[in-house]
């Protein structure tokens, strides 16, 4: 009896299992290739730029171009999963740094640490990053789904969070946070872009951009802190009742 005449003659629950299990090992396969061919794009974008075309990510990956046509649909869509990619690695940057001990360490530090993942994943990648700006798949989309400072923006709130309770703890008037984000998230992509573009040729480092971008988000955490009259301090943890507290009336 062959093999497709014994399953056949199986139990329809015995049948189903099978045809789960071989559609889930199709899914595993199809999520791993599309993987790799995922990072192929990121090593031809870093290597080429603006101009990387399939052509070039298929000869890198060892593919066909039709291949990759019918894992990503077109270029936009293969544009698409880079931008995801990169959205993802900053998020798991973030789990390790700002989002890991934000109950024990200074807020300040907090801060440092996920700047300084953020800088370090920018130069590490930062042909990709000018290749998904220029595309439009880099900066915040409002849509939760467009572009890489969607990442960003989550781990921003998720952080944003703790600065409203700390608000809340002294009857601090919490709607100047959601301003505050949008002002980080915008003054820090417009650095990002100045800073692939020309500023690490005009010497600043990776050292002096996280430098500027740590006391920049500070100066406007700050400033939103002061329009409700409440100063933060920026070396307690945010469990600490005395991270946040009131400005004495002049």
């Amino acid at each position: 009896m062959s093999v497709v005449r014994r399953v056949s003659s199986a139990p329809s629950q015995v049948q189903r299992r099978v045809r789960d299990a071989r559609s889930t090992r199709w899914d595993e396969h199809r999520v791993a290739v599309r993987a790799q061919l995922v990072d192929a794009a990121i090593r031809t974008i870093e290597r080429y730029g603006a101009s990387v075309s399939m052509d070039d990510i298929a000869a890198e990956a060892g593919v066909s171009k039709p291949k990759l046509y019918r894992y990503f649909g077109d270029k936009a869509g293969l544009n698409g999963a880079v931008a995801a990619k990169l959205g993802a690695l900053m998020w798991e940057s973030a789990q390790v740094t700002i989002l890991a001990e934000q109950d024990h360490a200074p807020v300040d530090d907090l801060v440092r640490s996920a700047v300084q993942s953020y800088v370090a994943l920018v130069g590490q990648y930062p042909a990709v990053v000018r290749y998904l700006m220029a595309n439009h798949l880099f900066q915040y989309s409002g849509s939760g789904n467009g572009g890489v400072a969607d990442q960003l923006r989550s781990v921003m709130e998720v952080v944003a969070d703790r600065f409203t309770e700390s608000l809340q703890r002294v009857h601090a008037n919490t709607s100047v946070i959601p301003l505050a984000v949008a002002s980080i998230l915008g003054f820090g992509l417009s650095a990002t872009q100045w800073w692939i573009d020309s500023g690490r040729e005009q010497g600043v480092d990776d050292k002096f951009f996280t430098a500027h971008l740590s006391e920049t988000t500070w100066g406007i955490i700050n400033g939103a802190a002061a329009t409700v009259d409440v100063a933060f301090s920026r070396g307690l943890p945010f469990s600490d009742p005395g991270f946040a507290s009131r400005l004495e009336a002049d």
